[in-house]
């Protein structure tokens, strides 16, 4: 299958970007950049602040990277999938919420930390933010290559199930768990779709290649996209 693609958007430990003129995707270790709305939105989100920064980076990428493509402002709903591939996902909000629930009956239980303590939580803020009505869903990255999102966002593609779907990988730095990932921290998203015949992108045998050159790995899918500016 030809791919084509659309737009990116990211956060990372160096630094928020879509490809604008000025902005290097560097990927890594180390704690993300202070994350607000304006950085993501024209207008500011009035629930922002309570995200936690698994949906603050996840949100913000997705955001980026609708713009990149020209998709984050819409009239009608848009028939656009949604998929992410994490690996530590929401564990930490999750024990963050068990610390304040576990003592005196739950009585102190946090109703805001509760309301991030899914790792889709992320998809449905961004779907209600853009309009977006396709299938949404996270997975678990067991790849080397933080590709398992993208990968399955293309079957989505394949499968007919949508034709457009904003696919990445999101994961931010854990005190529970060490999933030997690299140490890379942050999240990165692609607005894919299906390319044409002559699309120099192309999914063949469950790896992505820019004319002959294999890409296995999400950072080196976003400096491919971004070095050769080329997205059909």
């Amino acid at each position: 299958m030809r791919l084509k693609i659309l737009g990116i958007g990211w956060v990372t430990p160096w630094g928020i970007g879509s490809g604008q003129s000025g902005e290097v995707f560097q990927p890594g270790p180390g704690k993300l950049p202070a994350m607000r709305s304006r950085h993501f939105l024209d207008k500011p989100h009035n629930r922002f602040g309570r995200f936690d920064q698994y949906t603050k980076a996840g949100f913000g990428a997705i955001a980026l990277a609708l713009r990149s493509a020209g998709l984050n402002r819409w009239k009608k709903k848009q028939p656009i999938g949604l998929v992410l591939g994490t690996r530590r996902g929401s564990l930490e909000t999750d024990a963050a919420y068990f610390e304040t629930a576990a003592y005196h009956g739950g009585a102190m239980a946090s109703p805001n930390l509760f309301a991030y303590t899914l790792p889709n939580c992320v998809l449905g803020e961004a779907s209600i933010q853009f309009g977006l009505t396709g299938p949404a869903f996270v997975v678990d990255d067991t790849g080397s290559g933080h590709l398992d999102g993208i990968h399955t966002a293309l079957n989505l593609i394949r499968w007919g199930l949508c034709q457009t779907v904003v696919a990445g990988w999101c994961d931010v730095d854990s005190k529970m768990i060490d999933v030997n990932s690299g140490g890379q921290c942050g999240a990165i998203f692609f607005v894919l779709t299906e390319g044409s015949d002559t699309a120099l992108w192309r999914w063949q045998g469950g790896r992505i290649f820019f004319k002959s050159d294999p890409i296995d790995d999400i950072g080196e899918f976003a400096r491919f996209f971004l070095e050769t500016k080329t997205g059909g």
